[in-house]
């Protein structure tokens, strides 16, 4: 009776180490999955925050260039008004004498 008793407590015990075994598997796999949904997170804000400097860079650039497209066009009507003012004062200064 004693050796089926001994039999019975070896067998309990490796099952109770068999389970500790098989939680301990299950918490390393848990583990390695939040590290990788954190790592995942980490990347995603990244590139998020990439994109949000992309799109920035991209819309301050657009805006320097229709400014720069506005004062261009500002400085031709600029000159065209000149042009045509010129012209029209020397005309009133030889009638003036």
């Amino acid at each position: 009776m004693d050796s089926s008793r001994e039999a019975k407590h070896d067998q309990e015990e490796e099952r109770r180490e068999d389970e500790a075994a098989a939680s301990l598997v299950d918490v390393n796999l848990m583990v390695v999955l939040l590290s990788q949904l954190c790592t995942k997170d980490d990347e995603d804000d990244k590139n998020l925050e990439k994109e949000r400097r992309d799109h920035v860079a991209h819309e301050i650039r657009e805006s320097r260039a229709r400014a720069n497209k506005r004062f261009m066009k500002e400085s031709k009507l600029m000159e065209k008004r000149t042009h045509v003012l010129q012209p029209m004062a020397k005309e009133f200064r030889s009638r003036r004498m």
